[in-house]
C-alpha cells in the first residue's frame, strides 16, 4: 500500500471503528496528515485565508484520524479507549506512542483477524 492509497482510505474508513489497521498502513496516512498540515502550517503566514482552510482541514481530518487510530490500537490488542491518554500530560502521549508503534496481536482478538496486506477489516 502506497501513501496515497493508506491516505485514501483513511477517509474511506472515517466512520470505522472497528476492526484493525495495520501498522505499515497507520504510519503511512499519519506521514502524509503531517506533510499536509506542514504544508497548511508554512502557507498559513502568507495569506489570512489559508490560517482558515488549515483550521478547517484539521477539524475535518479529526475523526477520521481518530477512527484509525482506534483500529491502530485494536490491531495491538488495546481498546480504542486507550486514545484517551494522551490527555495525561507527558506520560500519556508516550504511552499511546508506545502502543501505535507496537508489534501487531499475531492471532484474532476480540476486533476481528490480523489485516495481512490489507488497510483496515472491518468486523
Amino acid at each position: 500500500m502506497t501513501f496515497i492509497q493508506a491516505y485514501e482510505q483513511m477517509w474511506l474508513n472515517y466512520t470505522n471503528f472497528r476492526g484493525r489497521a495495520n501498522r505499515p498502513a497507520y504510519w503511512k496516512a499519519v506521514a502524509v496528515n503531517l506533510a499536509l498540515s506542514i504544508v497548511f502550517l508554512l502557507v498559513t503566514g502568507h495569506s489570512p485565508i489559508a490560517g482558515t482552510i488549515a483550521d478547517l482541514y484539521s477539524l475535518a481530518a479529526f475523526i477520521p484520524g481518530l477512527a484509525l487510530t482506534i483500529r491502530r490500537l485494536h490491531d495491538t490488542n488495546h481498546s480504542g479507549w486507550w486514545w484517551l491518554i494522551c490527555l495525561i500530560p507527558i506520560a500519556g502521549p508516550i504511552t499511546l506512542l508506545v502502543f501505535l508503534a507496537m508489534r501487531p496481536y499475531p492471532a484474532e482478538n476480540r476486533w476481528g483477524q490480523p489485516p495481512s496486506q490489507g488497510y483496515a477489516q472491518n468486523y
